[in-house]
């Protein structure tokens, strides 16, 4: 390892900070450099406005889309990104976009990062949103990086079993209990019983098929209503389906919320029934406030996160029947739910700052 005796110049750069589990990581993974003395990081948005009062220390590209045309944007914005890039010699660049346009990544590599330390990061078990789906052309773009951090381990097998990279790692995405203890205490305006889901509500998250489930389930006779927290282009067909079950009742739409973790802790339990995750950051959330979790057991995430039967139950992958049983199961189940409701925060303790920062730490060759 190198011995600290400078600050180090950090770059993590993204698209921007729009609500969702990424935009956590950033936040997150941003934060958590920040506490280390001896490290001086910035965070770089491409995307974004000036709208959010994180730190003086990001840095915003967005604001340069308002003059001209759109093509023009776009080309200003990256000559001031590339000036920016070289004007200050960072020492490592850790990159948490999305990376989907061969053009776009050749052109960063070769004329705007300069030839210092890049890491990637891989945040999807939908490989092609990280990675170029042509395995030649990834390893020719990001082979010869520092590293390609994966925020699972299954995360990083799927990688190297497709792309055969060599400079792999998996680093969990941090969790802010600081401020998950300081949000989840906050009163909600109701003050019945509930299971919870949260997220967007897009295909992927397949709320639709949840509240199917549920409606299969015994909760709703057993007055145990579905809350739903998030927004997106699903949620009127999903309204739509509550009303043609009958259950205007019995699931309750939120919205979105800067602080979902009020309804996570006074939360029965959460659901998770994604069709692919990278990691699964909400599961990690909910348990953090307390919550046992129910989630498939998908390619890569959730089964690093839930022990089965001890802080939650996994399900067969994709399968709504089984997921109907487990709910079943877990309200049901007196004994099975008080193990994992007692065990749920302990079990996440892996994932605080604390413990990720050591990893980042030992991967960038520093000591604390």
């Amino acid at each position: 390892m190198i011995q600290q005796s400078k600050k180090y110049k950090i770059a993590i750069i993204a698209y921007n900070l729009d609500s969702g589990g990424l935009a956590k990581v950033i936040k997150n993974v941003f934060l958590l450099f920040k506490e280390i003395s001896f490290f001086n990081v910035e965070l770089v948005l491409l995307d974004d406005i000036k709208r959010f009062n994180l730190d003086e220390k990001v840095v915003y590209f967005g604001d340069l889309a308002n003059i001209k045309s759109p093509f023009y944007n776009k080309i200003n914005k990256y000559i001031q990104f590339n000036k920016y890039i070289k004007k200050h010699n960072f020492d490592f660049i850790i990159d948490l976009r999305y990376r989907i346009n061969p053009i776009t990544e050749l052109l960063i590599l070769k004329l705007i990062y300069p030839k210092t330390k890049l890491i990637y990061n891989v945040h999807s078990s939908k490989l092609e949103t990280y990675l170029l789906n042509n395995t030649f052309l990834t390893n020719y773009l990001y082979g010869n990086a520092y590293k390609t951090v994966c925020v699972a381990k299954e995360n990083e097998k799927l990688v190297i079993q497709k792309h055969h990279l060599k400079n792999t790692i998996t680093i969990y995405n941090p969790i802010d209990f600081d401020d998950i203890k300081a949000k989840k205490e906050e009163s909600i305006d109701f003050n019945f019983e509930y299971i919870l889901a949260v997220g967007r509500f897009v295909e992927l998250k397949q709320f639709y098929e949840l509240i199917i489930s549920y409606a299969n389930s015994i909760l709703p006779q057993n007055q145990v209503k579905l809350v739903l927290v998030g927004e997106g282009e699903e949620l009127l067909r999903c309204k739509e389906l509550v009303f043609s079950l009958n259950l205007n009742e019995n699931v309750v739409f939120v919205g979105f919320s800067n602080n979902p973790y009020k309804y996570m802790q006074n939360a029965k339990f959460l659901v998770l029934c994604s069709k692919y995750e990278g990691f699964g950051l909400v599961l990690v959330e909910a348990l953090a406030c307390n919550t046992p979790v129910i989630s498939f057991d998908l390619v890569s995430g959730p089964n690093e996160i839930i022990e089965h039967e001890k802080n939650g139950l996994l399900v067969e992958n994709q399968n709504f029947d089984k997921l109907t049983e487990a709910i079943n199961l877990l309200f049901s189940d007196e004994e099975l739910y008080t193990t994992c409701k007692i065990n749920a925060l302990e079990s996440v303790q892996k994932f605080s700052f604390e413990e990720i920062k050591k990893e980042w730490l030992n991967l960038l060759q520093i000591h604390d």
